[in-house]
């Protein structure tokens, strides 16, 4: 491996990223986060942290109690599935998941076609700017429980496999006294 790689050093290449987005139009913003994948593809990264609630657009209120919207969005999720199988990177993705009558805030591991995990974010916020109570779930309450997404099935809470853990923080996680 080359010397001016941070590979050849036991670093990795992360990328933060803003994709274009269209309130409420997943599969605009599927395609979106797709062409940002690629780039980071072309780029050797090989983490892609996408924003919260990508897919659908963040702040969109009552609409995440609509099932045409949910339903684009798990379809979205397939198709960045799809999207990714021949791409080198991790995406971290974020999307609101449906579960057992309830709606949660989750961030899913996405890598070579396949679902590494699922993290429903736990401490969600509800003050100011924030009242994410109204529209989800907290996390704990389905913790190492199974979800099927695009197809798929995973449990949620990790991501990883072997014996390799990691976890998912988004917004004021970090923070979670506040709540």
């Amino acid at each position: 491996m080359e010397f001016r790689s941070p590979y050849s050093h036991g670093f990795v290449r992360c990328a933060v990223c803003t994709p274009a987005c269209e309130v409420a139009d997943p599969e605009f913003n599927a395609k979106a986060i797709f062409e940002l994948s690629r780039q980071g593809h072309d780029h050797h990264v090989a983490l892609m942290v996408f924003p919260e609630l990508c897919l659908p657009g963040y702040a969109i209120d009552d609409l995440l109690g609509q099932n045409i919207l949910l339903d684009a969005v798990e379809a979205s999720i397939g198709a960045v599935l799809t999207a990714s199988a021949d791409l080198d990177p991790v995406l971290l993705i974020r999307a609101p998941l449906p579960r057992e009558g309830r709606l949660f805030n989750c961030a899913l591991a996405v890598h070579g076609g396949k679902i590494l995990g699922v993290v429903p974010k736990a401490h969600l916020p509800n003050y100011r700017e924030f009242y994410e109570k109204r529209w989800f779930a907290s996390g704990r309450i389905i913790r190492d429980a199974e979800i099927t997404v695009a197809g798929r099935s995973r449990i949620t809470g990790r991501i990883g496999k072997n014996e390799r853990m990691t976890g998912a923080q988004d917004c004021n996680e970090l923070f979670p006294k506040q709540f």
